[in-house]
């Protein structure tokens, strides 16, 4: 038999199993049959399923309002500013659409120009999705986002089969890093969403995320064609089961099991679960897809411990955002989906603040989250730190919240995530000893205005307080970096002292770190003496760090120097990586940032800048 004819036949199975669910679906003349639950305690009545197909469970949503350029705080309930545009520039080329235009974020609808076609089929695919650096990510957002005319096929180019298209690919990536609401906006402006095959399963993706369970179904059933593949099977197996029809859809379980590349035994289980084996238990699940997520729901099924550990941007903010989610994996995967931009800092506050705690954890909360390290002790922390009234009791906590990320290495997610809460500390004599960790977290968020008066609490208390005096020098780089108006790169006496205070950090890595710094603040503009590199050099040591291929640094600065935003954002996104700014190093660094500069990305430099100094410790 060969493998077409067995793909023939698979096909006619299925759709034939298909189409008897949807006959038997008429016939409600069986009361075991008449309400059939499909979903968190949902039940639909037979008559109704019959002319509607499997029901809507979420409700429709407006795709009218694109988003504002950061992926917002709910972002399945937020509105976007009204300005954002919806563009499509013309109807030739479907792959031009989006949702930003260069008012709102996009780098406009030229950005491309320049760009070889086959450059942008090859690259943009490879897009990371696990970026941990929040200014990488955005570029690589409104990247995908942009309304842009794409250049055409250069002649004589030939195609070997059906690719995905670029408009299809700038979905797939926009759904790999957990922004599904962009994903969905994305695919509702799209010209071809329902005839792409890749954007009608991107699409079913998104519907199972938000447990629009009816709507993947109806899409399921649409064309017999696609069960050809096992991953349009599998939907059609769930959707055969959610129907009623438990033996077809054992069948089709079957039929898949039998196939030896098959390997999902948690599908097969819950095949089993929803089709009445409710002792079948899944307790293990380590490579969750949105399939997964929604069969889980759909059988009122707890999450496997195990599921977040290798699960991707959308599956976390899924389970971290489902009100089905076990306490403790939930906060994991809030952390994880934060940590990789799938969710907001605000949003990870919000999972943090519905953890519930007694007023004797509350009052102990720095002695157990130092003991506890782990997502419920820096959740108990967060909460500690915000119901505090009291500013010395609020500084203090977020002191150790500062201190503990330190050792994790997760500062730039905490400094964000406690934007507000330091925010709302007064400056005051009596806090002093918090104006170091203060002015270090707020010129690390770029907020030189609110950093300038705990600046100045330690420059008035430096020459009597020795701790001042320290603090005061230990933030020369970080001030610089920021553009703190007062720090100069110039000044030979404040660098001095600054690499003191480095010293007394990790004499080993001193020099190698104010090295960077200087990288930093050069690749920023500033004026640099070569006296100052010839003091910083040592006998050579080797830093593990991220490198990109030998083309990439020449690629990016001729990109740039030929305004080219869109190749130039690509580039970059490429080189760094899934890297976190604090594996990079300072050569591709200062490439990074130098490239923003010179399309005109003067902001974003700085805040990369910012990322790296804040990651490596500055």
């Amino acid at each position: 038999m060969t493998a077409a004819f067995r793909d023939k036949a698979r096909v006619a199975v299925f759709a034939a199993a298909f189409s008897i669910v949807s006959t038997a679906a008429v016939a409600a003349d069986s009361p075991q049959r008449d309400l059939r639950p499909l979903a968190d305690g949902v039940a639909v009545p037979a008559a109704r399923l019959a002319q509607e197909g499997p029901v809507r469970l979420m409700p429709r949503r407006d795709f009218t309002k694109p988003p504002a350029d950061r992926e917002p705080e709910t972002p399945d309930e937020a509105t976007p500013p009204p300005e954002i545009q919806v563009q499509d520039l013309g109807e030739v080329d479907s792959e031009a659409v989006g949702i930003l235009d260069s008012d709102a974020g996009g780098f406009g609808s030229e950005m491309w120009e320049g760009t070889p076609r086959d450059l942008i089929e090859r690259l943009l695919k490879s897009i990371p999705a696990t970026m941990t650096s929040p200014v990488l990510r955005s570029l690589a957002r409104r990247l995908l986002l942009s309304a842009a005319v794409v250049p055409e096929a250069a002649d004589g180019a030939k195609d070997g089969g059906r690719k995905p298209t670029i408009l299809s690919q700038r979905i797939g990536r926009l759904l790999a890093m957990g922004l599904v609401t962009d994903a969905d906006r994305l695919i509702a402006v799209s010209p071809t969403r329902q005839r792409d095959p890749d954007i009608v399963r991107l699409n079913v993706e998104n519907m199972l995320l938000a447990h629009d369970v009816g709507g993947a179904c109806n899409e399921a059933r649409r064309d017999p064609n696609r069960l050809v593949q096992p991953y349009w099977q599998k939907l059609s197996v769930f959707c055969q089961v959610l129907s009623g029809s438990a033996e077809a859809a054992r069948f089709g379980a079957q039929i898949l099991a039998e196939n030896p590349e098959f390997d999902d035994n948690a599908f097969l289980a819950l095949v089993d679960r929803l089709g009445g084996a409710d002792h079948v238990r899944i307790k293990s699940l380590p490579k969750p897809t949105a399939l997964h997520l929604a069969m889980l729901r759909s059988a009122n099924a707890g999450v496997p411990d195990d599921a977040v550990s290798n699960a991707p941007p959308a599956v976390l903010r899924a389970i971290a955002t489902s009100p089905h989610t076990a306490l403790d994996l939930k906060l994991e995967a809030a952390e994880r989906a934060a940590l990789v931009g799938a969710i907001t800092p605000e949003r990870l506050g919000e999972v943090y603040s519905s953890v519930e705690f007694d007023d004797d954890e509350l009052a102990n909360a720095l002695t157990i989250a130092e003991e506890k390290r782990n997502p419920r002790g820096r959740a108990l922390l967060y909460r500690a730190a915000a119901r505090q009234a009291v500013p010395t009791a609020k500084a203090a906590v977020t002191r150790k919240a500062f201190e503990l990320a330190r050792t994790d290495g997760h500062v730039p997610l905490v400094v964000r995530l406690y934007r507000k809460i330091l925010t709302s500390v007064p400056v005051s004599a009596e806090l002093a000893w918090f104006a170091g960790d203060a002015a270090r977290g707020l010129l690390a968020l770029g907020d030189t205005e609110a950093a300038e008066p705990w600046l100045a609490l330690l420059r008035a208390r430096a020459n009597r307080d020795p701790e001042a005096r320290t603090a005061q020098d230990g933030m020369w780089a970080l001030a610089l970096i920021a553009g703190e108006e007062r720090y100069r790169a110039d000044d030979a006496k404040a660098l001095a002292a600054w690499l003191a205070v480095q010293r007394t950090i990790d004499a080993e890595t001193a020099e190698h770190r104010a090295g960077l710094a200087l990288t930093l603040v050069k690749a920023l503009g500033a004026q640099v003496s070569g006296r100052y590199w010839q003091d910083l050099v040592q006998p050579p040591q080797r830093h593990a760090a991220a490198m990109p291929q030998s083309a990439y640094p020449p690629a990016l600065a001729q990109a740039a120097e030929a305004s080219r935003p869109a190749e130039t954002v690509l580039l970059l996104v490429l080189m760094a990586g899934s890297a976190a700014p604090a594996e990079n190093e300072a050569g591709l660094l200062e490439d990074a940032i130098s490239a923003l500069r010179t399309i005109g990305l003067e902001a974003e430099a700085r805040s990369l800048a910012l990322e790296a100094a804040l990651a490596h410790g500055l």
